[in-house]
């Protein structure tokens, strides 16, 4: 029986492509304006996921790299929401329920006091909850599924749904 030995050029270039696989950067969430996700949003059947912030806001900024970057959150607003983001202190116009708004304006149409402040819509681009502050990846995928899987409407509040453990599969 003949032994086979791998080149040591061809060990290398495994090596090295195992070692970038393994430090690759996970999926990232493919942000869109509030005006694409409430246009997609019926043609993909997904909910919206409107994270409200602003250039200066500290917790907006761990939001994005603790939250925004979870494995978990991403792998789960990828298959069932359209994220979106919207600094309402920047300069944009947007139409919403056919009123024409300003960012500025739309965001305290929203009922925005602080920031971040995330909105969800339903898949026609209906309000469903507004959530003012910085959630850490274990609170934040619960309330995902909470709306994503369509618990809101079967009439079951949130903290029940909580209670009952609804939100600890993965």
């Amino acid at each position: 029986m003949k032994t086979r030995y791998i080149s040591a050029p061809l060990a290398a270039f495994m090596l090295v492509a195992m070692a970038v696989a393994l430090h690759a950067d996970p999926i990232e969430l493919e942000w869109r304006t509030i005006v694409q996700g409430l246009e997609s949003a019926p043609k993909e059947n997904k909910f919206i996921v409107l994270d409200i912030y602003t250039d200066w806001c500290g917790w907006c900024k761990r939001m994005d790299r603790d939250t925004y970057k979870d494995s978990n959150v991403v792998g789960y607003m990828s298959s069932r929401f359209i994220p979106c983001k919207m600094n309402p202190e920047k300069s944009g116009k947007l139409t919403y329920d056919g009123k024409e708004y300003t960012l500025g304006e739309f965001s305290q149409a929203l009922g925005v006091t602080g920031f971040p402040t995330t909105v969800i819509f339903d898949q026609k681009g209906k309000i469903l909850t507004a959530l003012p502050g910085y959630m850490a990846p274990k609170d934040f995928l619960p309330l995902l599924k909470y709306f994503g899987e369509g618990v809101y409407q079967s009439g079951t509040s949130y903290e029940d749904y909580m209670k009952g453990g609804g939100a600890k599969s993965n």
